[in-house]
């Protein structure tokens, strides 16, 4: 077999492409936005503080002035979806909010990997912080961005898979108790209103919160990388694990939404309403314009999903065969496809790179043995 390229081919074109999608999401939320005045009437409801349907929002929640304001401006941009007052909204933001689960656990896990110690991938909260703020579609693509051209060399992938055993079995239940329960419970039917606040304001923070079980399991972690070892790989059964969860979180929150469309007797409801930006109601109501930036949110992230997902499909396919085939890449394509429609992008992320774990573990241990033509 052929030796593997020393350097991940086309790089700085697929960087390129995530920086596009980055601009492309701060166009489409921020900017666009803005130039249009969407959504309506946003910036009165921030200073009456009160809904256009007459409903008053809570502006106090910790007593810290700045953070309070914070967390009001971002409980008024989420309310309408839990609540249910726009259906549309409701079933977006639900397959959507519950699919980032699967972003949130492989960004913890990237960052506890022995590798990327000495890189900003491992700054997990000041991401979360910034992404909850600006919009995931706008920072997201520059936290692959900073993976993709850490892992462009081959030496990148020759030590240093191993996350530590103490963060590897604590990022799975850190993610669904802190990030993804608080995710499904704002969708539960029957929560007053009072209560749904505080809850969406907690959630605000719930993907900074889910790394500090991981803070307080670092002094229990060694400085010194893993020695080759029968328990080098003790970390995968608890990754593997970690990969399935988020990849049945992932196809159910995508199945349950998709019924729910379905079925709806609303006839705004339809797969379409819910998941393609429109500007057919964008300027109508504030919910309206919401939702508009709700949706390019969501689908500017599932494309920078599935393109990570396809350049991880890449990697592994030209460091143990020397090179990947064109067919390859296109089977790869296809099933990610397959699996973004079956499961929705937080599925096919989490299949990936479950599939991707255990393939890094034989290309670290074969290209650090020296073995030419993985």
């Amino acid at each position: 077999m052929a030796t593997p390229p020393a350097r991940r081919r086309y790089n700085a074109a697929l960087i390129t492409a995530f920086t596009v999608l980055s601009l492309a999401a701060a166009w489409s939320m921020r900017i666009s936005a803005l130039l249009n005045n969407v959504p309506v009437g946003f910036d009165k409801l921030i200073e009456t503080g009160a809904l256009p349907n007459g409903t008053r929002f809570k502006k106090h929640y910790t007593g810290i002035k700045p953070l309070d304001e914070m967390l009001s401006f971002l409980v008024a941009a989420f309310l309408y979806g839990p609540t249910g007052w726009n259906e549309v909204f409701y079933w977006q933001q639900l397959h959507f909010l519950v699919q980032i689960t699967a972003i949130v656990a492989i960004m913890n896990v990237e960052a506890c990997r022995e590798r990327n110690r000495g890189s900003w991938l491992k700054y997990t909260a000041i991401f979360a912080f910034a992404y909850q703020n600006v919009g995931g579609a706008v920072i997201i693509p520059i936290w692959w961005i900073l993976l993709h051209r850490a892992s462009a060399e081959k030496s990148y992938f020759s030590s240093g898979r191993i996350v530590p055993l103490p963060y590897a079995s604590l990022i799975l239940p850190a993610t669904v108790a802190i990030y993804t329960i608080p995710s499904i419970a704002m969708y539960v039917p029957g929560i007053d209103l009072i209560s749904l606040q505080n809850l969406l304001a907690f959630w605000q923070l719930t993907p900074l919160f889910a790394n500090v079980p991981l803070w307080f399991a670092s002094p229990f972690v060694s400085s010194a990388p893993a020695a080759a070892s029968k328990t080098r790989n003790a970390d995968l059964p608890h990754l593997k694990l970690l990969y399935i969860a988020t990849f049945l979180i992932s196809i159910g929150s995508h199945w349950f939404a998709i019924h729910g469309i379905i079925t709806s007797t609303n006839p705004e409801v339809s797969l379409s309403a819910v998941f393609l930006p429109s500007t057919s109601k964008w300027k109508t109501t504030l919910d309206w314009g919401l939702v508009w930036i709700f949706q390019w949110d969501w689908l500017i992230i599932a494309i920078v999903h599935d393109l990570a997902a396809w350049i991880a499909v890449y990697d592994v396919q030209r460091l143990i065969h020397g090179a990947a085939t064109s067919a390859q890449l296109l089977q790869g394509a296809g099933a990610i496809a397959a699996l973004t429609l079956l499961g929705g992008p937080g599925a096919a992320l989490a299949a990936v790179w479950g599939w991707r774990e255990e393939k890094l573990a034989v290309i670290e241990k074969r290209l650090s043995s020296g073995k030419k033509g993985l």
